[in-house]
């Protein structure tokens, strides 16, 4: 019998919750601007020509349309040379492909952690001067250091070694050893 008035008591609870959510979506009480008939005015700041202003944009939008005729006017019919020019170089200061900076040493510990990875065929995208890969060992030795959770490591280097995989097995297994290698030669 009790069980009975217990389904009429949640049946008339989940019909309370139905009834108030309707009563709350057709509330009427929202902010919304007034709607009249008084025309919409703009105001302009002292010493400014409202009349001059736009003769100017006016102007200028004349110009640029004939700027634009102009150069139409000169563009060629076939696509550009696509060929690389030999002529160029890469800038001196060009961060890509170039060796890590002269003054930073690497430690044995850091040497041997690289070494590790490159026997395990692990690599990060880009990142020709293994930057990327010291950073992620140094990252699980200072999480492990203050305790934190296991999985957000491995969560936070599967993320940077994702790119370089092609399945998830494969990111799971690359993360792994990238932990396993900072924790036997870095930590």
């Amino acid at each position: 019998m009790t069980v009975k008035y217990m389904r009429i008591a949640a049946a008339a609870g989940a019909l309370a919750v139905a009834v108030g959510t309707l009563t709350a979506c057709n509330d009427s009480s929202t902010a919304s601007a007034p709607i009249g008939t008084a025309p919409v005015t703009t105001t302009t700041m002292p010493g400014s020509n409202p009349s001059s202003a736009s003769a100017e944009v006016s102007k200028a939008s004349q110009e640029a349309s004939r700027e634009a005729a102009a150069g139409a006017s000169k563009a060629s019919v076939s696509p550009p040379d696509t060929a690389p020019n030999n002529s160029t170089s890469v800038p001196k200061n060009f961060p890509g492909g170039a060796p890590p900076p002269s003054g930073i040493k690497l430690s044995d510990k850091d040497k041997a952690y690289l070494a590790d990875l490159k026997r395990q065929n692990v690599s990060f995208m880009g990142d020709t001067d293994n930057n990327v890969a010291l950073t992620m060992g140094h990252y699980v030795c200072d999480a492990q250091a203050q305790k934190a959770d296991p999985m957000l490591v491995k969560a936070y280097v599967r993320a940077a070694i994702g790119p370089m995989t092609k399945t998830e097995a494969e990111a799971n297994d690359k993360s792994a050893k990238v932990i396993t290698a900072a924790e036997k030669n870095l930590c």
